[in-house]
């Protein structure tokens, strides 16, 4: 990894504990650590170490959707954010990935919070596209709907979103600034961060989104993807006139990946990443 985690063994212990659901079965050890977000969706942290206690840093955040190993019931088929199919049931966990046409499980989606070296590979800050995972057969028309119901499936408790809440407790925006979300620092350029349909933890029901804040300057070359659709300023008198802002001016580029399906604003909004969050078209020239 590129940048020294600042997170302590502490911090990742408890990490592991407040995303502690388990969605696999058979027998199959995940190197993932989740949090059931609906009946149909998850998110999920993946570590430096498939332990915790023997990891110093967090690579990946995700998102896991119900599916079948189908092309046609691919999410975000045209975006190709979904890179790996993993089976509900399976005794290895790297057996368990792809499998025979119709096979249930479910489709996971990557976002690296630091550049990574994975199986041979440099993977920078962003969506991991080229995750590895075997190929997805096309199957029919009409696929096999879903039918497995994992035990625990479901929206986090109060008490879970409890725990979440204490550990995601920073505050990075400056000015005065009251944002729709909580944070935690991973590194020196990277910030993490969790939000609810309530920053307030007494109301917080529904986990929408989880993503990372980037620190860059607003400028066109400075915008890791275009999954990362949203600049917010460092400082701004009040959040609404953060977005964006003069170029060159200091703060974050951000990419927010989806939990559950909802209603924002409008829009119908699926799991995955969510490319049409509060748009921010960078300046080309600073």
């Amino acid at each position: 990894m590129s940048a020294a985690s600042i997170l302590t063994s502490t911090d990742i212990g408890a990490l592991a504990e407040a995303f502690s659901d388990h969605p696999f079965a058979g027998g199959q050890t995940a190197p993932l650590f989740a949090k059931w977000a609906s009946d149909d969706s998850f998110v999920f942290l993946q570590f430096d170490k498939p332990l915790p206690s023997a990891a110093k840093a967090l690579a990946y955040l995700g998102v896991g959707v119900k599916g079948t190993f189908c092309t046609e019931t691919r999410p975000d088929r045209a975006g190709a954010s979904f890179t790996r199919f993993q089976r509900y049931q399976a005794a290895d966990w790297t057996q368990g990935a792809g499998g025979k046409p119709g096979d249930q499980g479910y489709w996971l989606s990557f976002l690296a919070v630091d550049t990574l070296g994975v199986a041979g590979r440099r993977v920078p800050v962003g969506v991991d596209y080229q995750y590895p995972a075997p190929a997805p057969p096309a199957c029919s028309a009409s696929p096999v709907p879903v039918s497995f119901n994992p035990p625990g499936a479901g929206k986090p408790s109060p008490d879970a979103i409890g725990k979440i809440f204490a550990i995601f407790n920073e505050q990075p925006l400056q000015g005065g600034q009251v944002p729709p979300r909580v944070f935690k620092t991973l590194h020196d350029g990277v910030i993490a961060f969790v939000e609810f349909d309530s920053n307030s933890l007494a109301q917080a029901r529904e986990f929408h989104w989880i993503g990372i804040f980037k620190k860059a300057s607003y400028c066109k070359s400075t915008q890791p993807t275009a999954d990362f659709v949203h600049f917010h300023r460092l400082v701004a008198a009040n959040y609404a006139t953060g977005h964006g802002g003069p170029p060159g001016v200091d703060g974050f580029w951000g990419s927010w990946l989806t939990a559950e399906r909802f209603q924002s604003q409008g829009r119908d909004v699926a799991p995955g990443i969510d490319r049409e969050h509060n748009p921010t078209p960078a300046p080309a020239s600073c």
